[in-house]
């Protein structure tokens, strides 16, 4: 199917694409006989078509013959007579030797001539017989083009031309001829610019031969490289035959531009002016010119799209200014093609500033008080606009009170003062800039005074000596110094002491405690004498102040920092010490001295809590310690030990703080919960002792022993019901501490308790009346301070029982019903043991027994 359909599209598309043109279509089962006109291209191809199909479904082709011209002899034979015609046998004659082929799959089909041949034109039929149906014939006339051979293009001198030609100066004229020959039909021979015809007439010349002449009268700068064509052409069917070349067209420079334009020139400053032509192909010669002169300090530089620059380098002078600058451009090739740029000069130059001592002054002789003027001389153009004076760098303003008046170019300092001693200068500006002028270092002489920062407190002991240092600022500086002690009990010039030009050092020595006071020092010199003395307190020496303000810097895991600032130094020098301990050993790790009172402290012990003591010290003694709490960071440790299918656990420093954390809330917790119990059972106390006093001695209580038995039932935290109560009393009175003993046993086996010191039991029981315990253990009692009531042996309880038994004697207890919480007793002796007891909860009447 792909296949037919392919057939088909080259049936539609071959006729085209060979060259040939339908005039009339073929012949149909209503129409035998069909004449068509084809015309072919020499050295193309040609599909000549004829209709095979039959006019019934069930007949064919039987024979396929075509003839040419008058010839009787077919030029191509298919013969289908006993086969089916697709299977057919074909053959050809001589004139087509294997040119030809007949296409039976197109529809129609076509007999095909590949390449077409001068001789081929003519008329040709193709004849269809068929096995039932008429015989029908198809006439094709075939008409041969001969395309004309390729022109030649020539210019005056007949010389041909190809490709590029030229080059042409621009604005000349151009003549060139095109020759084709050959050619059937004659061929046509244009002109073609681009898509643009330009001369279409044309002359037949001798022979075959057909001639276009082209005249340009004036190459213009858009001829440059323009392709002109030249066509010949006598059919519609093939491209047409063409030959072009190209112009090449020397060039006028069109436009010259200096950068920047009328730039004003500053006056012994090297400068650059570019100057930029444009247009000239090929690039054209720049040179500069001031006035008449040409310029030789240039350089040139191509640019794109024709363009060149050049660049001049010089430097303008003052007698440069007014002259005429150009920039000329030419194309050698050219002549005459010359243009130009310029302007006249603008030198111009910052302000020339000379800064001069008013006349009648000489630097050397101007003391404080005198009155000093400056002059400021100017030479600048464009002239100044604005005059400024500086004093140290310092811009400088009228100001009437201080003494300063400006005025135009000049300064005035009126009584000039030593703080105008130093640099002075002047400056003017201009649109070119600012100048300024030379310095004038005034000097300005002046009485000798106190120079600033120097110490001015000294603390020394009795008969100790001491240097005071007095330093002077004095022009000159030959110095005359006077010393002086002065206080509320002692005034004395005796000073001992030594000059060294403007520095002069006393010793001193307080012998008593009314040497203490204030040293007075001043100088004189040629100009005057020192206004006010420089003042020293001599104090006695003691201890420095402590350090205050202790900041930790910095911490690692060896080592810390701390700053701490300084306190009075007590009148000497001082130093400062920190000393690192270990809290846990109370070790010391570090000791440091040092000038200044920042520390730092290093190889130190990783994760370990640390005191510092920080104090200063001097020769009198050293000051209170400030105290701080420092630690060194702890490294991460593996709390499980290593091996196989056992977890690696590091605990880090926020780790261990939360867990830290933790704990104390837990702990606090707890203190809470036994203060609130302590308390709620010391209530409970309170209202048993109010309870007591209001019940009668020896009263039995009716509680009975089957009760606690009950209890027992109700929680493994009851105490089993065993009272040795029960154990019956047939002794007589010297038999009493045999039942104490007894007693005693009993309570020591059921509650595990162990006295250090002598134990005693009581039985109790109204009917007796007294206590079955001995004088002893009763003094025993007594030493313990323990209450006694009445109560009858088998009355006695569990809760009873409880009570500690460490050296008492438990006398006259009275029978009582026990709360529930009573009964829990937590059996663990260290703990019961270790109890004070104010924790035992025993009440003086001997009614509540808690642990």
């Amino acid at each position: 199917m792909v296949f037919f359909m392919y057939f088909c599209f080259l049936s539609i598309i071959w006729p085209i694409a060979s060259g040939v043109w339908l005039k009339q279509g073929p012949a149909n089962k209503e129409k035998p006989f069909a004449s068509i006109l084809y015309t072919a291209v020499l050295g193309g191809k040609v599909a000549l078509p004829c209709d095979i199909s039959s006019p019934s479904v069930d007949d064919s082709a039987a024979l396929i013959l075509w003839y040419k011209d008058d010839s009787a002899q077919p030029i191509y034979t298919l013969d289908a007579r006993r086969g089916n015609v697709d299977q057919a046998h074909q053959s050809s004659g001589s004139q087509l030797e294997n040119r030809a082929y007949f296409n039976m799959i197109n529809r129609p089909a076509f007999l095909q001539l590949d390449p077409v041949k001068e001789e081929d034109a003519g008329e040709y039929r193709c004849r269809v017989d068929f096995h039932k149906a008429r015989t029908v014939n198809t006439v094709i006339t075939l008409k041969i083009i001969v395309p004309p051979g390729e022109p030649i293009i020539l210019d005056e001198q007949g010389q041909k031309l190809e490709g590029l030609v030229g080059p042409y100066n621009e604005g000349d004229s151009l003549v060139i001829i095109c020759q084709v020959s050959g050619g059937k039909p004659r061929p046509s021979v244009t002109w073609w610019r681009d898509y643009a015809l330009l001369d279409d007439s044309y002359t037949f010349e001798l022979g075959d031969v057909v001639q276009n002449r082209l005249k340009l009268d004036r190459l213009h700068r858009h001829d440059l490289l323009a392709v002109l064509t030249c066509q010949a052409s006598n059919n519609n069917i093939t491209v047409p035959a063409s030959n072009a070349i190209t112009i090449d067209l020397n060039l006028k420079p069109v436009k010259v531009v200096i950068t920047p334009f009328q730039k004003p020139l500053v006056a012994d400053k090297e400068t650059e002016l570019t100057c930029e032509a444009k247009g000239s192909r090929p690039a054209g010669k720049i040179t500069w010119w001031k006035a008449s002169k040409q310029m030789q300090n240039t350089r040139e530089s191509a640019l794109h799209n024709g363009a060149i620059s050049s660049i001049l380098t010089f430097t303008p002078s003052v007698d440069d200014n007014g002259k005429y600058l150009s920039c000329r451009a030419e194309n050698m090739l050219i002549p005459g093609s010359a243009v130009e740029d310029g302007w006249k000069l603008d030198v111009q130059y910052p302000p020339q500033v000379t800064l001069q001592l008013g006349t009648n002054l000489k630097v050397t002789n101007i003391q404080e008080g005198n009155d000093v003027y400056f002059e400021c001389n100017v030479r600048a153009n464009p002239w100044i606009y604005e005059i400024s004076w500086q004093f140290e760098g310092q811009d400088l303003s009228t100001n009437t009170l201080a003494g300063i008046i400006i005025s135009n170019q000049s300064l005035v300092l009126q009584k000039v003062q030593r703080s105008f001693r130093g640099r002075f200068t002047c400056s003017g500006s201009n649109n070119q800039g600012l100048g300024i002028s030379n310095e004038i270092f005034l000097k300005i002489k002046y009485a000798p005074f106190c120079k600033p920062g120097q110490k001015i407190t000294y603390g020394v002991a009795k008969h100790e000596p001491i240097d005071v240092s007095c330093e002077l600022d004095s022009d000159p500086d030959d110095v005359t110094f006077h010393w002086r002690f002065n206080s509320s009990y002692k005034r004395s010039d005796k000073i001992m002491y030594s000059v060294d030009r403007t520095l002069s050092r006393a010793t001193y020595s307080p012998e008593s405690d009314e040497d203490y006071g204030k040293l007075l020092c001043w100088g004189t010199n040629n100009i005057g004498i020192q206004r006010e003395p420089c003042v020293f307190n001599i104090v006695p020496a003691g201890h420095p102040d402590p350090l205050y303000n202790c900041t930790l810097l910095n911490q690692t895991e060896e080592l810390i920092s701390v700053h701490c600032l300084e306190g009075y130094d007590g009148g000497i020098m001082q130093r400062f010490v920190l000393e690192v301990y270990a809290v846990n050993s109370n070790a010391l790790l570090a000791n440091i001295s040092s000038k200044t009172s920042l520390f730092l402290v290093d190889e130190l012990p990783s994760g370990t809590a640390l005191r510092l003591h920080l104090y200063a010290t001097n020769a009198q003694g050293r000051s209170y310690p400030v105290i701080m709490s420092a630690s060194t960071l702890r490294l991460a440790e593996k709390l499980t030990r290593k091996g196989s299918g056992q977890a690696m656990i590091i605990i880090r420093p926020f780790l261990a703080i939360l867990i830290a954390i933790v704990v104390v809330l837990v702990i606090v917790t707890l203190v809470l919960v036994i203060f609130i119990r302590s308390k709620r059972k010391r209530r409970t106390k309170e209202q048993g002792r109010s309870s007591s006093g209001a019940e009668k001695p020896g009263a039995p209580l009716k509680k009975d022993m089957d009760d606690i038995t009950e209890l027992d039932d109700k929680g493994p935290d009851i105490i089993p019901a065993k009272s040795p109560s029960r154990l019956p009393y047939t002794g007589s009175l010297d038999e009493k501490d045999q039942r104490c003993l007894q007693l005693n046993n009993v309570v020591k086996t059921n509650y595990n308790l162990h006295s250090p010191g002598r134990d005693c039991a009581v039985a109790m029981g109204s009917h007796y009346g007294s206590s079955i315990c001995s004088a002893s253990c009763l003094e025993d009692l007594s030493s313990h301070r323990m209450v006694s009531v009445t109560a009858q042996p088998e009355d006695i309880t569990y809760a009873d029982l409880s009570l500690p038994s460490s050296g008492h004697c438990f006398t006259n207890v009275r029978r009582h019903d026990p709360p529930t919480e009573y009964a829990k007793i937590d059996f663990k002796r260290k703990d019961y043991e270790n109890q004070k007891e104010s924790e035992t909860s025993v009440g003086k009447n001997g009614r509540e027994s808690t642990v």
